[in-house]
């Protein structure tokens, strides 16, 4: 589902960066397809948990499964959010040309830090997994770099570009941080331990 939910948002950023509204289209049609896998996956763990009593390991990882589907349904319904904002300033591009680059780096992140995270729950790599935390940090300097950009007295873009454009690296600062959350469960599943309180 991590997969799936890097494909959105990649497919929601390039919708972003070069406005185009049939593919922010194609995001939000999509989203029916990943909510009802995100239902299975529910299903599946409530089914392990009713069928098979599972203890100890495998009951840290039926809760980690359904706590995860929970981050990667808001990983989303995030990238959901950022085609939204296409279509709904479509003709007109939502992002001026000063966060353009900017923007573009986030949605790398982002998804980087999803596929990753899909490599972690796949491998059960607890070290890649707390690395992540770590990888998280640059999202964080773009996300504040973009409040740096709208509070100076010189945007000549208007409060409604400046909202837009605080919703979207809110949205994307939130997908990278649903990331990391899967990553940490997957250490939870593994270990019964929280990610902060093994040593590397």
């Amino acid at each position: 589902m991590c997969v799936h939910a890097a494909g959105s948002l990649q497919n929601a950023t390039a919708a972003l960066l070069d406005n185009r509204e049939r593919l922010a289209a194609q995001v939000i049609a999509r989203e029916r397809e990943l909510e009802a896998m995100r239902a299975q996956i529910e299903d599946l763990a409530r089914d392990a948990l009713l069928f098979h009593q599972p203890v100890a390991g495998p009951l840290r990882a039926v809760v980690s499964t359904i706590r995860s589907a929970g981050d990667i349904d808001r990983m989303n319904r995030l990238a959901l959010h950022v085609a939204e904002a296409v279509q709904r300033r479509h003709p007109d591009s939502v992002l001026p040309p000063e966060v353009r680059d900017d923007f573009a780096e986030m949605g790398r992140l982002a998804v980087a830090l999803a596929v990753k995270a899909s490599e972690v729950v796949r491998s059960r790599n607890v070290i890649r997994a707390i690395e992540l935390d770590h990888d998280d940090d640059a999202m964080d300097v773009l996300h504040r770099r973009m409040f740096e950009v709208l509070m100076d007295p010189a945007w000549p873009h208007g409060v409604a570009k400046a909202v837009d454009i605080t919703l979207l690296a809110r949205y994307y600062e939130r997908f990278a941080d649903h990331a990391v959350a899967v990553a940490r469960e997957t250490v939870y599943a593994v270990t019964g331990r929280e990610p902060d309180a093994i040593p590397i």
